[in-house]
């Protein structure tokens, strides 16, 4: 485990260091600058946008940043060739990949962090009282980009093409915030082989209408286990495309 860790704080450090980590709270920031400007046109709903439009930045750039990231992760570390130096030395594939995915996963969640202390302060600034229920967003939220990078760094292995692992990536996050249309689909199709199809197809994708907890602020009754419940599908998903990956990089020829 020395191994993993060593890793992970590597790769944590690099990416913090990286622009792309500074462009992401810059982003947001700003994003959340002009939801204040936006505000102003909400009249009595002023603290309802500012919280809905924030949230959403910071889930915005904090998934752009995982696809971007995840998605490099690997594939320039072959390029360069300063893998095979790395894998010369006494580091298994599983501890090096994992470690690399937990410190990008580290430096992503700091990043959020910083962001959603920027949110708060604006929004306790504007008179709003703290509630659990925007740590428990912001959890989810976190899950999401738990399953957004996993499904990134697996296409990075499986096509070895940046581009199209970033567009696999993009479909894959788009149409898991349809998979209620997705399922409706599947019922309204005659044959049984496109059920199969649609059927199959709705449980590869992940449901990203698990993680959405914003679009329940004023509904308290959908806390409860289903919180948990999400967390847990979270990192079922997440870890069966890990496991993909390791077994992808371990055919690998380095």
């Amino acid at each position: 485990m020395t191994t993993f860790f060593s890793v992970a704080y590597y790769t944590f450090i690099e990416n913090i260091r990286k622009k792309i980590f500074y462009g992401l709270i810059l982003f947001g920031g700003v994003m959340m600058g002009a939801s204040v400007l936006l505000s102003v046109l909400g009249g009595q709903q002023t603290l309802r946008i500012l919280l809905d439009l924030g949230s959403s930045a910071i889930e915005f750039f904090a998934l752009l940043g995982v696809g971007f990231s995840a998605v490099t992760l690997i594939l320039e570390e072959m390029e360069s060739k300063t893998i095979y130096l790395i894998l010369t030395r006494p580091v298994s594939r599983f501890h090096y990949l994992t470690g690399r995915y937990a410190g990008l996963l580290m430096a992503l969640y700091a990043g959020m962090l910083a962001m959603a202390l920027m949110h708060v302060s604006l929004l306790l600034f504007n008179g709003w009282v703290f509630h659990a229920r925007y740590v428990l967003s912001l959890f989810l939220s976190a899950e999401k980009i738990l399953v957004v990078g996993s499904v990134a760094l697996f296409f990075s292995l499986f096509s070895s093409s940046a581009v199209s692992s970033l567009s696999f990536t993009v479909f894959f996050w788009i149409l898991g915030h349809f998979s209620g249309e997705i399922n409706y689909l599947g019922t309204q199709i005659p044959s049984l082989a496109g059920k199969l199809a649609i059927g199959i197809f709705y449980y590869v994708i992940p449901n990203m209408q698990y993680f959405n907890l914003r679009d329940f602020w004023d509904v308290p009754q959908v806390m409860g286990n289903w919180v948990w419940l999400s967390f847990a599908y979270g990192c079922a998903y997440s870890a069966v495309f890990i496991l993909l990956t390791v077994m992808l990089f371990k055919r690998k020829e380095f």
